[in-house]
């Protein structure tokens, strides 16, 4: 055998070992995903907080879009039985001279090149659409990325007397080629298969309650009330005005609570959770749940501005949020998102009969001065803290004459639970306790 044959066969080895070992870590980056989907949609309180973040970088967005199931499946589990196939096809290559036909290359390039269109369109939208890549998922684009490196390789390497590429066998080997893609599809539905089985299957082994805090006593005062008082449920919205997840969930809120589409009525009730400490007094060891970002961008500044109005002005605290929240889509660079200026304009967009540049205007004094309010604020702050919450975060309560009825644990609502579980959340509070499950 000549030296360049040799070379080439070398390449080739070499190649096979690569593709083999990045389709083997693809299929176990695809299964993680799929275990961290099913636990955001049937143990939302055992879901991917701190479990698949890099940085700043988080997957619960990409786990919770809509492209992330396809066929009632999530698309990593498509992605891990595709990368299984990439293994299998390369370790036959390995071990066995003329694998499925010597049709396992051109199969293998066609494969490669699918997952990488597919990672493609995948990568647009988390960076076009969410905003918001997933640290795993790209970990798979690069994957994807390499594998069609690495089998372009393997098939300039390849003895064109055992193997050939897929235009030679779309006119020669047909035969050949069909009988490869059965085995090939066949592989694939299996591997899809088993995980769809485990995918659905555990689910009936899990409640939506596992790992949920427990309501052990009374929840603070909460002053910004919106609903009946004798509805039959009721939930408690945990929010920091400067995340923008709350912003999502406080804006399906209103608009469900708005255009009545909740199948029971209910009370909305708010509990401030800034993620930093807006006594620090009240927090002399730290406060476990604070974060710079909350911090310069003023949350609590709006968090008092919002009782602040509920007590000058009964029901408009509930509005002020919203207007507050508002100002996310007309954020200023370089700026706080919350300022005196601006959270005073927005009061008067609601008609509080203030002068936003006048500091002594009743709002800014109860911002300023009154410690009751800061007082309520941090005990929203405590209580959430020992929850150990992650904003935004709604508990949905049976009622019982207009109060929480204790007797009768909440189920959670998170970030990026799907909005409709809340409605089969208030059914299920609002029917009786012996219907209940």
């Amino acid at each position: 055998m000549s030296t360049a044959r040799l070379a080439a066969a070398g390449l080739r080895w070499q190649a096979l070992i690569a593709c083999a070992l990045l389709g083997l870590f693809g299929a176990a980056i695809g299964t993680y995903l799929t275990i961290l989907k099913f636990r955001m949609t049937y143990t939302p309180c055992l879901g991917p907080n701190g479990g698949c973040q890099v940085g700043e970088m988080r997957c619960e967005d990409a786990l919770g879009a809509a492209w992330s199931i396809v066929g009632g499946l999530p698309i990593s589990a498509w992605g891990s039985a595709a990368y299984l196939c990439i293994a299998v096809l390369a370790i036959g290559q390995l071990v066995r001279r003329g694998f499925l036909g010597g049709c396992a290359a051109p199969l293998q390039w066609a494969l490669s090149l699918v997952m990488a269109l597919v990672s493609l369109a995948y990568a647009a939208y988390a960076f076009l659409i969410l905003q918001s890549p997933c640290p795993f998922c790209l970990s798979l684009y690069v994957v994807a990325l390499l594998l069609v490196l690495c089998t372009a390789a393997v098939r300039r390497a390849a003895d064109p007397r055992e193997q050939f590429g897929l235009r030679v066998a779309l006119r020669h080997r047909r035969a050949s080629l069909i009988d490869a893609a059965f085995r090939l599809g066949m592989l694939l539905t299996i591997a899809t298969g088993l995980q769809s089985l485990a995918y659905h299957g555990m689910r009936h082994t899990v409640s939506v309650r596992d790992g949920c805090p427990e309501q052990a006593e009374p929840l603070p005062v909460a002053p910004i009330r919106v609903g009946p008082a004798d509805a039959p449920v009721i939930l408690a919205a945990y929010l920091d005005m400067s995340c923008s997840a709350c912003k999502r969930k406080f804006k399906q809120l209103a608009s469900a609570l708005r255009n009545n589409q909740f199948p029971k009525p209910v009370q909305l009730r708010v509990y401030h959770a800034p993620r930093h400490a807006c006594d620090p007094a009240a927090f002399p060891a730290g406060f476990a749940r604070s974060d710079d970002r909350a911090r310069d961008d003023n949350a609590c500044l709006a968090a008092c501005a919002a009782e602040c109005m509920e007590k000058l002005r009964p029901g408009a605290g509930y509005r002020l949020i919203g207007g507050l929240f508002a100002l996310h889509d007309d954020r200023q660079a370089g700026q706080p998102l919350f300022t005196a200026e601006r959270v005073g304009n927005r009061a008067v967009d609601l008609g509080m009969e203030i002068d936003p540049d006048d500091r002594d205007n009743p709002l800014f004094r109860c911002i300023d001065d009154d410690r009751g309010v800061l007082a309520t604020i941090t005990a929203h702050q405590r209580h959430a803290e020992v929850l150990n919450l992650a904003v935004p975060a709604i508990a949905v309560y049976a009622a019982l004459n207009g109060e929480i009825d204790f007797e009768r644990p909440p189920y959670w609502i998170f970030a990026n639970t799907p909005f409709d579980d809340l409605g089969m959340y208030i059914e299920l509070q609002a029917a009786p306790p012996a219907q209940a499950k």
